[in-house]
């Protein structure tokens, strides 16, 4: 179990096709299961209503006949007429009392056979065919109930040979004295007669006796010796229905007489209707299989192989193959997210170039810087100052020159790209001691630099270039100038200010180092070279932004991100302004 789970969990196409069969061939399964059962259920319903409604006719039929033999047996036995033939020996009276008799149960014969019986239980008269009469004891039976219960009619199965009959009886009693007895006796033919329009032919009945003994019973159930079997059951603690019948049995009492009444109708649902069923059932099943498997192998091949290609393509942007291009003509999600892969296959190939680009303008930038460093004009001047001052003053200035001017150049050559903020400045003290020697002190320089800032890392040589620009743009003509560097955090960024007192940059200076077009400041070397290093690194949100002053002079302003190496808790309070 587990190997398939993984052999279909590796395939998104199987998943698809998985998916797709279980939600197509479950629904199909439980609802035709599901309806079967309530059809079973629907028509077995059905089935039971239409086999009560039934044994209501027949038991109001065999209550109906019971009430009107109660009263015709209750009739005879208050005929002065029978009672005489019962006590006289006369002919004339006894065939006057035999006339009474058939009177009184002309209505009925058709029905059932009566008897008349003297106290000894001797049958006087009789309506049965051919004048056939059968005495009865009158101190065990029905005849000895009957004279123990004299207001009611006495209901008992009688037995004769392989026949069943039943029994109803009255005591004629006088003056509380008992003379006799009124026996109507029903078989099978009396019970066909009677119940004839009660019951559909198809379906067996059988009246049991108190003792679930047998009454009457249609063909059909005799067959099945229905009595027996349902008393042996009854006896026995068994089920009286069981699923081996094949037939349906239903019992209801017949009111008070003591009676049972059942019905046998055939099973809705044979065992050969039910594997019929289940066959048709299951064939369904089986050509919706099929049809579901095909229409989910195309279903999932059709979904799949957009997702197949954009796997081939992102293979190949793997192996740094960036002009793959998938071809896709669908409106759908999986369209569009093969038009977004050739959009990032683009856009990826454009910032790849774009990266390469940046990276040889930062190379070309850096160059730059160093040769402006390195220009030989600068360093003649510098030289030059020191042959004048070693020759003319003998001065120990000629050592902080050199010093200074081996700081720097040191500087200007090392791998490093970035250094700590307290050297970078460092390194501009170093440039500002050699120009103000130049000068002759002509203007001053200060320093506004938080201890916490000291440790931001920042690329090399970008404060130089502005500082110099202050020196030959600003202040190198007047006597008394003055340069500020100061340094501050604010916002999380980290902001480098370079103001001059001096006589200001122009208008169209100004706009253009705030337009941040780098190709404008091609011209301007040390703006250049500081604006582009500043944006590759960092991105377009930083650069080199510049103000005039309206006391005169000139803001140069740096603005990159806050580097922090080693700054412990006071990290947290910088970058937050």
């Amino acid at each position: 179990m587990g190997r398939a789970e993984s052999m279909i969990k590796r395939s998104f196409k199987r998943e698809l096709f998985v998916c797709f069969v279980l939600v197509a061939l479950l629904p199909l399964l439980i609802s035709d299961f599901s309806l079967l059962r309530v059809f079973k259920a629907k028509l077995s319903k059905d089935y039971e209503k239409d086999a009560m409604e039934q044994m209501k006719n027949i038991e109001e039929n065999v209550v109906d006949f019971l009430n009107q033999m109660d009263r015709t047996l209750e009739s005879l036995t208050r005929s002065h007429t029978i009672l005489t033939g019962i006590t006289e020996t006369d002919s004339w009276l006894r065939s006057k009392a035999y006339k009474q008799l058939y009177e009184e149960t002309q209505e009925f014969r058709e029905y059932a056979w009566f008897h008349v019986f003297d106290l000894d239980g001797q049958c006087i008269f009789t309506t049965s065919s051919a004048n056939q009469k059968t005495d009865l004891p009158p101190y065990w039976g029905i005849l000895k109930v009957a004279y123990a219960h004299p207001d009611d009619m006495i209901i008992r199965r009688a037995g004769d040979g392989n026949a069943s009959s039943l029994q109803l009886a009255r005591a004629i009693i006088v003056n509380d004295e008992c003379q006799g007895f009124v026996l109507a006796v029903l078989y099978e033919e009396h019970f066909e007669a009677i119940l004839r329009s009660a019951y559909d032919n198809k379906n067996g009945i059988a009246i049991l006796d108190r003792f679930w003994e047998e009454v009457y019973s249609t063909k059909t159930t005799r067959e099945e010796n229905l009595g027996q079997t349902l008393r042996q059951r009854r006896m026995s603690g068994e089920k009286i229905k069981q699923t081996t019948d094949g037939i349906s049995f239903y019992i209801m009492p017949i009111e008070d007489s003591g009676l049972y009444l059942v019905l046998g109708k055939d099973t809705v649902f044979t065992e050969d209707i039910t594997k019929t069923l289940m066959g048709v059932i299951l064939t369904i099943a089986l050509l919706c299989m099929l049809f579901c498997l095909f229409m989910a192998s195309f279903t999932s091949e059709y979904l799949t192989t957009p997702i197949k290609k954009l796997t081939k393509a992102m293979s190949s942007v793997q192996n740094g193959n960036l002009d793959v291009h998938v071809d896709s003509k669908r409106k759908d999600e999986l369209g569009q997210l093969s038009a977004d892969f050739n959009r990032m296959t683009g856009e990826l190939k454009n910032y790849m170039e774009l990266q390469v680009q940046h990276q040889r303008e930062l190379s070309d930038s850096n160059i730059a810087m160093m040769q402006a460093q390195l220009n030989p004009h600068f360093l003649y001047n510098t030289l030059d100052t020191m042959k004048w001052v070693g020759k003319v003053n003998h001065i120990p200035e000629i050592a902080v020159l050199s010093s200074d001017l081996a700081k720097i150049l040191r500087m200007s050559i090392s791998e490093e790209k970035f250094v700590r903020l307290s050297e970078e400045i460092r390194l501009v003290h170093y440039y500002m001691e050699i120009q103000q020697i130049r000068f002759s002190g002509r203007f001053s320089f200060d320093v506004e630099l938080p201890m916490e800032l000291e440790d931001c890392i920042v690329p090399k040589l970008i404060i130089q270039p502005i500082v110099e620009n202050a020196v030959l743009h600003g202040v190198k003509e007047q006597d008394a100038g003055h340069i500020f560097l100061n340094v501050y955090a604010q916002n999380g960024r980290l902001y480098i200010e370079v103001t001059d007192s001096g006589a200001g940059m122009s208008e169209e200076m100004i706009q253009l180092l705030n337009s941040r077009d780098r190709e404008a400041l091609k011209g301007h070397i040390g703006f250049y070279n500081v604006a582009t290093i500043l944006r590759l690194y960092y991105g377009e949100a930083y650069g080199v932004y510049a103000e005039s002053k309206k006391s005169g002079g000139t803001k140069v302003v740096l603005v990159l991100p806050i580097n922090l190496e080693e700054m412990g808790q006071n990290a947290e309070s910088i970058s937050g302004g």
